[in-house]
């Protein structure tokens, strides 16, 4: 965003002319209730909005305004910022810190997304392309909403290896739900990152998931297991290896070894 080519004016403006944009939150009916039943004019602030095209956009302040709404205004003095396009509008959106709500993962990427952000676009058009998408909730196969996780592939292994990684859970465990959570997604990434493609789907295919998993708890007494932590991508992939190796003799060519 190009702050020289940016003015900002303040201006009152119809509420039923503010917009919200894609790159927005869903509205939360309880926030917006919550605001309204308390609601103090002179603790309102200011929406913040872009104008564009003659059409006013919300950056910041939507809950606020779908409260006005409830409250019957038709009015409210808002923050206007002029010479914003729709990426600038949703990388405003992903960096600005006064919503009222923290932004979660998801929030950040789709902002990302929307804004042209490389990350954000490289890491959805891979997943897409392996037939997964990027959401809120992993209650279904296809859905990832181990957003950081992604983001640690890429940016510790590369876009390649992310790739890979979908490519092999997809392979070997279609339709599994628990493969595609973060640690599945970190210790596949580092399994492809020392070996390969290797053998794994021909390997993996029918070894059981819930095993994989016990054995992971056991093997990771630390406690942090976020995705950027380098003893969790490790200890897990160890354990894939383990799986990995079972049944094969000591000295087949397709045995894997393990060094830290």
């Amino acid at each position: 965003m190009n702050n020289k080519m940016t003015s900002q004016t303040i201006k009152l403006l119809p509420v039923g002319e503010l917009l919200v944009g894609g790159y927005q939150r869903p509205t939360n009916t309880a926030q917006v209730e919550k605001i309204a039943s308390s609601f103090d004019e002179a603790k309102l602030g200011l929406p913040i909005v872009s104008e564009r095209c003659g059409q006013y956009h919300l950056l910041d302040g939507a809950h606020r305004t779908a409260a006005l709404r409830k409250l019957g205004y038709t009015h409210v003095m808002c923050i206007v910022l002029q010479g914003l396009t729709y990426p600038d509008e949703a990388e405003y959106f992903r960096t600005q810190n006064e919503n009222m709500r923290p932004l979660t993962r998801y929030n950040l990427f789709k902002a990302g997304l929307e804004s042209g952000d490389e990350l954000c676009v490289q890491i959805d058009k891979i997943t897409r392309a392996n037939g997964f998408v990027v959401g809120m909730s992993n209650k279904s196969y296809n859905n990832i909403s181990a957003i950081y996780a992604l983001m640690t592939i890429c940016t510790v292994y590369g876009y390649e290896t992310l790739d890979m990684t979908f490519k092999l859970l997809r392979d070997t465990w279609e339709g599994i739900n628990n493969v595609t959570r973060r640690e599945f997604l970190v210790g596949t990434a580092e399994f492809v990152h020392r070996f390969g493609a290797a053998y794994f789907t021909e390997r993996m295919r029918f070894k059981n998931i819930s095993e994989i998993w016990q054995d992971y708890l056991a093997e990771s007494s630390h406690s942090n297991r976020t995705s950027s932590d380098p003893a969790m991508r490790r200890a897990f992939c160890r354990v894939l290896v383990r799986h990995y190796n079972k049944g094969l003799s000591a000295n087949s060519k397709k045995r894997l070894v393990m060094e830290d």
